[in-house]
């Protein structure tokens, strides 16, 4: 989504804020520089608040709220999650696309990918698809660009998507401008004019005794924006109410809301899953597992050392971290050392392994420090031991996921 794009959409509405297309991260700020402070709630002018309104009501017009003839759930061979995770204190987060495939009842990564985003837009109550739908875009950029043959049938967005005040959250946003299948997956409900809090108590104090148990979530006006759905197979422990775990389902585009429940309550119900399906699990758990090791470093960093941590998670499988780590620990490489202090020479390892993944990386992170590099190779990610990564000689060193932001 670039710049000339959102500008037409109305969803910038300042010409003040840039935003930086193309970039690793983009930023949206006040004017004044690198040290301008964040946009606040009060920089946002009830124009643009009704610009943004007139752009949901427009895309609301095209919600394909029926299933495609073409889409039967026994069918479903890929379902894509996608997650934003947040680093505390700041604004800065990382956004995650995981692609599962289903293999008889599991669900098995067969792609991943993460992006910096910084969110310095202020969080507004409706308007989430400002902060969501940009990094939303560039995975799904890069997806067709290096991975098209894994494009998943469905997307799974943690957020909404009918089940909204103006009927179309970023799961229908994100859906509608790319002609997608979306559905909205919340962990929390969501109230509003024609969705009160009473109504919401109600639906939340409800009992869903049994895994795949639902009750519609029914607005004044009459109109169904989803559905409160029973997704843990737990058993109550005490006083404890299963029940409880539950998710907020609604259509983002081109479901109806039955089946919509359905693909959800399919991708929970998988080997070693939990109440959260397992694309947005694990796009949960991959942009956990970078925060943790941004958090190591982050103090005495340079921001370049968190694009790093990116590549690292994005370019490198399990076995070729532990490759590159155990390299370090063989040839002795001081704390002050870099990368590329690190002479080919002194690797005692086959020239293929040199070859195919040290030298390509040493390329990559050429400036990096060793106690950076070492908490990024350290990064624990057992949900995806066996998700392989090409070897980085034919990824070009990085440089092919790279190209597909300029």
């Amino acid at each position: 989504m670039d710049l000339p794009y959102l500008l037409s959409l109305g969803i910038l509405g300042h010409r003040t804020w840039p935003w930086n297309a193309g970039q690793t991260t983009r930023t949206v700020q006040s004017p004044g520089g690198e040290n301008a402070r964040n946009l606040e709630m009060s920089d946002v002018t009830p124009a643009q608040l009704k610009e943004w309104e007139d752009l949901q009501l427009h895309l609301r017009s095209s919600l394909q709220d029926v299933d495609d003839t073409e889409c039967v759930i026994d069918g479903l061979r890929r379902v894509g999650g996608l997650d934003i995770s947040f680093e505390d204190g700041t604004n800065r987060a990382t956004a995650v696309l995981v692609v599962c495939e289903f293999d008889n009842d599991c669900l098995k990564p067969v792609y991943e990918d993460a992006v910096d985003v910084d969110m310095a837009l202020p969080y507004i109550s409706g308007f989430l698809f400002l902060r969501e739908i940009p990094a939303y875009e560039r995975l799904l950029h890069r997806l067709r660009e290096s991975a098209p043959h894994l494009e998943p049938d469905v997307f799974l967005v943690d957020g909404s998507g009918l089940f909204h005040p103006r009927q179309c959250g970023s799961a229908s946003h994100f859906g509608i401008v790319h002609g997608l299948r979306t559905i909205g997956v919340a962990k929390k409900l969501l109230c509003f004019d024609d969705f009160t809090r009473e109504q919401g108590q109600m639906a939340e104090e409800h009992v869903l005794q049994n895994f795949g148990d639902s009750i519609p979530l029914i607005g004044k006006s009459g109109v169904t924006y989803g559905f409160a759905v029973r997704t843990s197979t737990a058993k109550p422990k005490g006083n404890q109410d299963a029940s409880m775990r539950r998710l907020y389902v609604s259509i983002g585009h081109r479901f109806s809301q039955s089946t919509a429940r359905d693909v959800v309550l399919k991708c929970c119900n998988v080997e070693g899953g939990s109440y959260i399906p397992e694309p947005i699990r694990l796009a949960d758990l991959t942009g956990r597992a970078i925060e943790r090791a941004w958090k190591q470093i982050h103090t005495t960093s340079k921001p370049a050392a968190r694009q790093m941590i990116m590549d690292v998670s994005n370019l490198l499988d399990d076995k070729q971290r532990k490759t590159i780590l155990s390299i370090l620990d063989e040839v002795g490489v001081g704390p002050c050392a870099t990368l590329a202090s690190v002479p080919a020479e002194s690797i005692k390892r086959k020239q293929a392994t040199k070859d195919e993944l040290f030298l390509p990386f040493q390329e990559m992170v050429t400036d990096v420090m060793v106690p950076e590099l070492r908490a990024a190779l350290r990064m624990e990610k057992p949900w995806a031991v066996q998700l392989r990564k090409a070897s980085l000689r034919y990824q070009q060193a990085g440089k092919a996921m790279r190209a597909v932001l300029s």
